[in-house]
């Protein structure tokens, strides 16, 4: 912290204590200089504690003023006796400070009182004049109160000592107060000149005092003339230190007065002027300066807003030479300032411009004394032609004779404008040109919806000629209807003008021409908005899409429908499932799902061959759809199982009600090729939401209950509870069947061999996890969910792992060289299968890129951040990846390439039903290509036909599996079927 800061914050924090500190100072001077033989009584206290205490709120006086009156008191007190006199000269003191205070604040108060010679000298006659004379009277009153004194001598006597004090010390306070409000005083204060000058000044005092008659006539030469090269603050110095000086030398005997009674008088008066004449020069040479300094500051200020502004602008004399230019001009041409200055204006622009120029602006120039927006060619400094634009006016910089002596030229680079104006043209008869021959229809309407464009294509379409249609609005003839329900659609445009946002139609919509003609349409329509966001109009872009939509339309119904049945087919059915679901977090609602099996449909395949199971599975489709509401689903899901949608079931009961209708309705022989057959079903039933949430969930279900209820006899309908899924095995029952497979974990597992396409050989084992095998009075049951369930998953999962290793061990002794591994639902997310199959790789030695995991499908249809994580810890232990039952759900490929696969296998309902249904062959082929698109190797299961075989080496199937090859063997049979080392096997534990 600097001194100066130091000393405010004393100030600041102190003022009683700093008050007392300076008027002791002050006082104690002017007594010890009044007490000498020959002294003079000149008070500079009261001068300055009234400068101070005007710095002061008004509720802060009384305590300043108490203080300074004591200290007054003490000071007199330690020089002369207590006396009326000395009581009389403290309270005056104090009077006349409160004095300057009260006029200071009022003075400076009302305005600025240092803008002229007048306003400092009304300062002056205010605080200094005032309270001298006010306290003159008032101690002439009270010392003749309390004493004998004359009156004229007490009041000149202290009117003298005052004023001169006064004007000793108030320039400096003057100055300090007013520093902090205008920069008037604030010139470099120069202390090694000021200084030389201040002493000069004091020599010639002192000089002129002891050796010159009228020595006051040199002081006030040398204060005027230093006054002319110092600022305010080192005049006001000045005068203290030959004030002091001058009363010094008095007090000390140096010099005598003149003798006679009025000798002080006679010393002090001249001295009060001639301290006087140096205060007010230094005001009027302030003044200057700060008019002066502002003048020139202005100057500066307009030539360099000149210089820089953010214009190209030159000025030109009256003979068309260049005396300014602005930055922006030089930049914009390139030319150097002293390269351009002195030159004429017109030497810049090219010959064509500058006849131009002459001919023709110039007149009219001095004519109407302005031009706007000229156009001219320039030179730039490096050679080539820039195109600008130029406004110029007359600038009356001094009127002699009425003629105008410069004008002030701006101009505007334009040639980037020019030429995409050029550019724009061309792109406009180019645009115009592609309009009139695109093959869609293009209607472009203003901002009032009225018709201002129609190409050719959209006369066709619409049934007018574009002449018709033109300044009309486009409702007037752009009809559309949907193409669903045929109720009438807004016109497009209208909505775009209302909405300001693009409107499309997706081949929902139908044109409907002037003479009645119906399209199909595909449209955009779009607002033609400006960069300032402002709408000019609307157009409308439009194909015929009349033969798409119904090729849209067939292919459709062809992917979404079963081709023996005509019912919708598996893909429809789920989605009508899904779309259920979701219905219900908007609108409540309850529906039931049934899984719908024919009893013994293999026998009558069998015994009455494949046509008369395709009439009894055509029998049934159609009496589904007779029975079954138009707001219901009935789907064909494959083979023999179809899969019922009922909306608005409210209880079990109507469900009972549509299955004895149903039952009725097939109960009755369907007759082919003359033989009578008897058909029979079997339907699980699931009621959403109660039994499940979830798509999924719902299925697997009705699929469970459908079971039950040919668990029970066939022919019967059965409701989905979970407690009759699971009561027939108990968490005792499912721990008491662990420990008693635990010594033969491996029978758990039956083997396949897995057959290349390409010749036939073996490539490999397929080894299922036969859950039928270990719970043979419990099908449908899913033991690792039970397990779950039942907190039994560990154990289950150990098990497993038992026998699987048994399995291993015993197949990398037949030289086989790859395995691939299906694992359950449960297990692909569980921590505890992870570290039993990291576990078993180490413990048996096998090679990790050996193996490979197969998962169903079913599991990324949740499309979960979980099953990403699982599947890529499991893809980072070195393994290989599958995916079963590819193509019977509907995964998104995007989410099908986040997962690091190698290899996909079929669903087993494509391959078994190639054969009779072409919808089947056709999918199956697509599903190939998809997995060799993805670099991904392909397996076909449940092969049983040479057919079947053929077709799907020819479809690009690298494996087959089915009973066409081979049934299930165990490990002494594999032995013999393996000659040679095969390149993959595969090992499932499926459900």
């Amino acid at each position: 912290m600097n001194s100066k800061a130091v000393i405010k914050q004393w100030t600041y924090r102190f003022p009683i204590l700093t008050s007392v500190i300076i008027y002791s100072l002050l006082g104690g001077l002017s007594l010890y200089l009044s007490t000498r033989a020959h002294g003079l009584d000149i008070w500079y206290a009261s001068m300055v504690f009234g400068l101070l205490l005007s710095q002061q709120s008004y509720l802060h006086w009384g305590k300043q003023c108490a203080a300074i009156l004591g200290t007054n008191l003490l000071l007199y007190l330690s020089v002369f006796p207590l006396s009326s006199h000395l009581v009389t000269s403290s309270i005056v003191n104090v009077f006349e400070a409160i004095v300057v205070a009260v006029l200071m604040k009022q003075v400076t108060s009302k305005k600025p009182s240092h803008q002229s010679v007048f306003d400092f000298t009304v300062v002056l006659f205010n605080v200094l004049l005032l309270p001298a004379l006010l306290g003159g009277i008032a101690k002439a009153l009270l010392d003749i109160t309390f004493s004998t004194n004359a009156l004229l001598e007490v009041f000149v006597g202290t009117f003298l000592s005052s004023i001169v004090g006064a004007i000793s010390v108030f320039p400096i306070g003057y100055y300090l107060y007013i520093s902090k409000q205008s920069d008037w005083v604030k010139h470099d204060f120069k202390m090694p000149g000021a200084l030389v000058f201040i002493m000069i000044t004091a020599v010639v005092n002192v000089c002129a005092l002891i050796y010159m008659p009228y020595p006051y006539a040199y002081t006030s030469l040398a204060l005027v003339l230093s006054t002319l090269f110092m600022p305010f603050l080192g005049v006001a110095l000045n005068i203290l230190l030959n004030s002091i000086i001058s009363v010094l030398f008095v007090s000390l005997g140096i010099i005598t007065l003149l003798p006679g009674k009025n000798s002080e008088l006679f010393f002090l008066l001249p001295m009060l002027i001639t301290y006087l004449t140096p205060i007010l020069l230094a005001i009027t040479i302030n003044k200057y300066k700060l008019a002066h300094n502002k003048f020139t500051s202005a100057n500066e200020t307009i030539q360099r807003m000149y210089d820089y502004t953010p214009v190209a602008m030159l000025s030109i004399d009256n003979k068309g030479v260049i005396n300014a230019v602005s930055e922006q001009w030089l930049s914009l041409l390139g030319y150097p300032r002293e390269a351009v200055l002195g030159r004429r204006a017109i030497d810049f622009l090219t010959p064509a411009s500058r006849d131009y120029a002459t001919n023709y602006v110039l007149p009219e120039f001095f004519k109407l004394g302005k031009v706007e927006r000229i156009r001219y060619q320039m030179h730039h400094y490096d050679g080539h032609i820039i195109d600008v634009e130029l406004t110029s006016v007359m600038e009356p910089e001094s009127l002699r004779g009425g003629k105008y002596f410069n004008s002030l030229a701006v101009i505007k680079d334009v040639t980037t404008e020019i030429t995409l104006t050029k550019r724009l043209a061309q792109e406009r008869e180019l645009l115009e040109t592609t309009l009139m021959s695109i093959g869609d229809g293009v209607v472009a309407t203003d901002v009032n919806g009225l018709t201002r464009f129609v190409n050719p294509i959209a006369e066709s379409l619409l049934g007018v000629r574009a002449g018709e249609a033109l300044n009309k609005p486009a409702e007037h003839y752009i009809h559309l209807i949907d193409r669903h329900d045929s109720t009438r659609l807004p016109c497009p445009i209208r909505q775009v003008l209302d909405s300001r946002e693009m409107y499309t139609f997706e081949q929902d919509a139908i044109l409907v021409s002037k003479s009645g003609v119906q399209y199909s349409i595909q449209d955009k329509t779009t607002p033609i908005v400006t960069s300032k966001g402002e709408l000019q109009g609307v157009v409308m872009v439009f194909q015929d899409v009349t033969e798409l939509v119904a090729s849209n339309d067939r292919m459709a119904y062809l992917a979404q429908h079963d081709a023996l049945t005509g019912l919708p087919n598996r893909t429809l059915a789920l989605d009508r499932l899904y779309q259920a679901c979701s219905k219900h977090s908007r609108v409540p609602q309850t529906f039931a799902v049934a899984f719908v099996d024919v009893d013994n449909f293999k026998h009558i395949n069998d015994s009455f061959g494949h046509d008369c199971g395709d009439v009894v599975l055509q029998t049934l489709g159609k009496k589904l759809n007779t029975i079954l509401r138009s707001s219901d689903t009935a789907a064909r899901l494959g083979g023999d199982e179809f899969l019922l949608l009922l909306h608005g079931v409210t209880d079990r009961q109507a469900v009972s009600q549509i299955y004895e209708k149903l039952n009725r309705a097939i109960s009755e022989p369907i007759v082919v090729n003359k033989q009578s057959v008897s058909v029979s079903i079997s339907i699980g039933v699931c009621v959403f939401p109660e039994d499940g949430l979830e798509p999924d969930t719902l299925l697997k279900r009705a699929d469970e209950a459908m079971y039950q209820a040919k668990s029970h006899g066939r022919n019967r309908l059965s409701f989905y509870s979970q407690s009759a899924m699971q009561s027939s095995l108990s968490h005792v029952q499912l721990q008491g069947l662990i420990n008693e497979n635990h010594k033969r974990s491996e029978d758990m597992f039956v083997m396949t061999p897995l057959i290349r396409a390409v010749d036939h050989s073996i490539q490999g084992i397929v080894v299922d996890f036969d859950q039928g095998r270990w719970l043979p009075e419990h099908k449908g049951l899913d033991v690792f969910v039970l397990a779950r369930q039942q907190s039994l998953f560990s154990q289950i999962n150990d098990l497993w792992f038992l026998g699987l290793n048994h399995v291993l061990s015993e197949v990398a002794t037949h030289g086989v060289r790859d395995i691939i591994v299906r694992i359950n639902d449960e297990q692909i997310l569980s921590d505890e299968f992870y570290h039993g199959l990291k576990s078993s790789i180490k413990d048996l030695n096998v090679n990790p890129s050996k193996l490979v995991l197969s998962f169903q499908e079913s599991v990324l249809c949740h499309g979960s951040k979980t099953v990403i994580d699982a599947v890529s810890r499991l893809k980072a232990l070195g393994l290989r990846l599958d995916v079963s039952e590819f193509g019977v759900h509907s995964i998104s490929l995007d989410f099908l390439n986040l997962l690091p696969l190698d290899s996909v296998t079929l669903g087993e309902g494509l391959t078994s039903q190639m054969e009779t249904e072409q919808h089947n062959e056709t999918l199956t082929y697509s599903l190939v290509k998809l997995a060799k698109s993805l670099n991904l190797t392909c397996c076909a299961v449940t092969v049983s036909t040479s057919y079947q075989a053929t077709l799907l080496e020819a479809m690009g199937c690298d494996h087959l599996l089915g009973n066409y090859f081979y049934k299930t063997v165990n490990i002494e049979q594999l032995n013999v079927l393996i000659d040679t080392p095969q390149d993959v096997m595969l090992v499932s534990s499926n459900q």
